[in-house]
């Protein structure tokens, strides 16, 4: 199958480099051009926009940071028509869009999964990456073969798109949750003579032995902010988000 990638971010560019090295056929399209250049060292064909993307590929696969930029995108491959073409939504988007894209691609003899993925950058390098999949039966099995480059495991959500992208939401609630729970904890130890590392050598080999604790408190424990690989921008936007969703009833 001949793939195609939009979305060459800090996550995105991993991604993309592993199907390459999957033996799939890539091509690619940046808005900002520089983002390309190692992908087009290593084989993979650069587009000049979106539309010309989607004449080559039988499935698209896009890695973007909202709504407002996966639905610019969308809007710039309906210009072209191309049925038979698999769209596999990696970004971490609003269930809603996933159900509007999912009934607009049907429309244009198109197919929509909704797969996003959890875990940091260093995830994405070694293919070691969770992907939350959601759409039907055989979007699905079309999309795996490209997924299983990327991922160390797999999960499938059900037979709707939406229901991948509520869990991704629901999954990063709690590794919020997480990060705030410990922060406020350990700010209280430490005023009382108990230091960030020292609480969290306790918590990593107790209760809270799990990866991603051991991923994320580490940074804290050395108030290492600048390398989260997860912006404070984009939990903010999940986070409103999953409280649309409730006020949508969708729990």
């Amino acid at each position: 199958m001949k793939v195609g990638f939009i979305g060459l971010g800090h996550m995105g560019s991993p991604m993309a480099e592993n199907i390459l090295k999957g033996g799939f056929p890539l091509f690619v399209y940046n808005r900002t051009q520089g983002k390309t250049k190692t992908l087009l060292a290593a084989g993979a064909a650069v587009m000049k926009s979106p539309e010309v993307l989607a004449e080559q590929v039988e499935v698209l696969v896009t890695m973007v940071s909202n709504d407002a930029a996966l639905k610019e995108i969308v809007e710039s491959l309906w210009k072209v028509e191309r049925k038979g073409l698999l769209h596999i939504s990696m970004s971490t988007v609003s269930p809603e869009l996933c159900e509007e894209l999912e009934k607009k691609h049907q429309e244009r003899g198109q197919s929509f999964v909704a797969a996003p993925v959890s875990g940091r950058p260093e995830r994405a390098k070694l293919g070691k990456l969770w992907i939350f999949l959601g759409g039907k039966e055989d979007a699905k099995a079309q999309a795996m073969p490209i997924l299983k480059t990327m991922s160390e495991k797999v999960f499938d959500l059900g037979v709707e798109p939406y229901q991948a992208a509520l869990f991704k939401l629901c999954n990063n609630f709690m590794i919020l949750s997480l990060i705030d729970s410990f922060a406020q904890a350990a700010s209280l130890l430490e005023k009382r003579g108990i230091s960030f590392q020292k609480a969290a050598e306790v918590w990593g080999n107790s209760l809270f032995d799990a990866p991603i604790f051991h991923a994320y408190v580490p940074m804290f424990t050395k108030l290492n902010f600048s390398e989260a690989g997860f912006a404070l921008n984009l939990g903010l936007k999940d986070m409103r988000l999953l409280q649309a969703c409730r006020r949508l009833c969708l729990f």
